[in-house]
């Protein structure tokens, strides 16, 4: 056992946080919580185990990334256009790259590593199109210490020949990739069926994903409502369908274990058709605005009772931290007033932001009852953010929810002093 001792943040159900000054958490030699409280408390109940003592730092969940491109992070902050322009020029030829296998094995290492250091203990990876990549994705995951929902982008149209595989080989490899990574790692590794979109997507290809997830209980990941120019194509190729999210509807990709991303552009309709199928949404604010997609009416979503956490999009978004992407998302709710005067909504605070950027990423990933807070019985995911240099001790701000603004806003990567999965310290400064 050890105990870990500092300012602790516990995001709660209600979507609130709570705040520990004096905090302590034990985790058990099994990597899971067994107490959680005050320092006082826990040296009274616990006599003469190691304690990690954390000054003038904060101790919070680890963060969760509800959706990134692995084979895309070199290309973050790069490129200009939209969605689909973007993806012709500069994403297509670099995901070709990754069947070259040292190739994978190079920019694998550094995304997870990064990652980490970063604070992300959880992330919802697209993984190239590629068999080997992905398998060698999943190896550098399991080493890194990560845990992931993670799988091979299926696509058998509508990109160049180099990325795209056919129906049965697209099917054949991820029911490989799951059957050899799917529950490995202790659990930390899930497999998820990885459509890009519809528009790179045969009838037959999401047919028959649709027909696997129901069959093996795997998540599904993929795009939805994320640009005007994507919608217009959707609808040319599928105009038999009343809407981009009837397409997904009746090839069987709505379940509860699917999560969406972007979700932007969507009409009454299609909310009630992802409501009733408990479908989650992935928001990327950075991401959407460096494609200049669109704004997300984020507090009405929420306000819904959509499952909504927050995701990088690398490389659409230009970074993997997550301080930098709930940033963002109170930003972008500010955006989205300001194009909308006369129906503002109460803009997202940074406390929201960062609570989207745990529990409600981990209740996005249907992951609430492993990970997201401090709750007894948990996995001990977490990170401690050093302090010092974002609020000082003397600050006359030194609140904890200004405490969290100066988190969220002012982040930069070495503030992280340690993440912990599962109990083990996957990164220290």
């Amino acid at each position: 056992m050890r105990l870990y001792t500092g300012f602790m943040v516990h995001p709660l159900e209600t979507g609130r946080l709570e705040y520990f000054p004096d905090g302590a958490l034990v985790v058990s030699d099994f990597g899971q919580i067994i107490f959680m409280g005050t320092r006082a408390e826990a040296l009274s109940e616990y006599e003469n185990i190691p304690e990690e003592r954390y000054e003038n730092a904060v101790i919070l969940p680890g963060l969760v990334d509800t959706h990134v491109h692995l084979p895309q992070y070199q290309a973050a902050a790069v490129g200009t256009g939209e969605l689909l322009d973007w993806l012709n020029t500069y994403i297509f030829p670099l995901e070709a790259r990754f069947a070259d296998e040292e190739y994978a094995h190079i920019h694998a290492q550094r995304f997870f590593h990064d990652a980490v250091r970063l604070g992300t203990t959880t992330m919802s990876v697209y993984c190239s199109s590629h068999r080997r990549a992905t398998d060698i994705a999943f190896e550098a995951a399991f080493h890194a210490g990560l845990r992931v929902c993670m799988g091979k982008t299926m696509m058998d149209f509508g990109a160049p020949d180099t990325i795209l595989h056919s129906v049965s080989d697209n099917i054949a490899d991820s029911l490989a990739l799951a059957k050899a990574w799917h529950g490995a790692g202790n659990g930390r590794l899930h497999y998820t069926l990885t459509p890009r979109f519809a528009g790179s997507c045969s009838r037959d290809l999401l047919k028959k994903t649709g027909e696997i997830a129901q069959a093996e209980g795997l998540r599904i990941q993929t795009h939805l409502s994320e640009n005007p120019s994507e919608l217009r194509y959707i609808a040319e190729l599928f105009s038999e369908h009343a809407s981009y999210t009837d397409v997904y509807h009746a090839y069987g990709l709505l379940t509860e274990r699917t999560i969406m991303a972007h979700s932007i552009y969507l009409s009454p309709q299609e909310k009630s058709l992802l409501k009733a199928h408990n479908c989650s949404i992935a928001h990327c604010p950075c991401s959407n605005r460096f494609l200049q997609s669109g704004v997300m009416a984020l507090r009405q979503m929420l306000g819904e009772g959509f499952r909504i956490g927050l995701g990088t999009d690398v490389a659409g978004g230009s970074s993997l931290s997550m301080f930098n992407e709930a940033k963002e998302a109170a930003e972008s709710s500010k955006t989205w007033n300001i194009l909308h005067r006369g129906e503002e909504m109460p803009a997202i605070t940074a406390e929201e932001s960062l609570w989207l950027a745990t529990l409600g990423g981990a209740q996005a990933l249907g992951l609430a009852d492993t990970i997201g807070n401090f709750a007894i019985g948990k996995d001990a995911d977490f990170i401690v953010c050093r302090m010092e240099e974002i609020l000082p001790e003397s600050s006359v701000f030194a609140s904890p929810a200004n405490m969290i603004a100066r988190l969220v806003y002012g982040a930069h990567p070495h503030i992280i002093e340690k993440t912990v999965i599962q109990g083990q310290t996957v990164y220290k400064r």
